[in-house]
């Protein structure tokens, strides 16, 4: 059903995205969500939970519950620290193998929306869309 309500439109284009994602990522067993946290790790390379939290702009508790999922697969080791506060993660070696296996799958979601974009956007799609998604976070979080 259509709306001209654009945060609406963006939640539900935000699910479809996922759904695209995540079946190109299913053959190696990953979700975008995990993936996502993966190459944050392996952007920082080691960092406390707020500070992953920081980097994905997603809240400290989605970090918590989703991290003790990969610390479970094994693609994320964390340090011995008592204080939750202050343990640091970082991607083990099985998580680094699974971030280069799940590569292919996540760049072909990409091509796949990059086209359906392209039909709608003068240039390339990518740097466009990833400027305009940009300004909107940055607006988003200067609230």
């Amino acid at each position: 059903m259509f709306t001209e309500c654009y945060c609406t439109q963006f939640r539900r284009s935000a699910n479809a995205l996922t759904h695209i994602y995540d079946d190109a990522l299913r053959a190696v067993g990953l979700k975008i969500t995990q993936l996502t946290l993966l190459r944050g790790l392996d952007r920082l390379e080691s960092a406390t939970y707020n500070e992953i939290a920081e980097e994905l702009s997603l809240d400290k508790t989605t970090i918590s519950r989703n991290i003790k999922l990969l610390i479970e697969a094994g693609w994320v080791q964390i340090s011995a620290d008592e204080d939750a506060r202050y343990k640091v993660a970082s991607l083990s070696p099985a998580g680094a193998r699974m971030l280069k296996d799940a590569e292919p799958h996540w760049r072909a979601a990409q091509a796949q929306v990059e086209k359906e974009l392209k039909k709608y956007l003068k240039g390339p799609a990518k740097s466009v869309l990833l400027e305009a998604l940009e300004t909107l976070q940055q607006v988003g979080n200067n609230k």
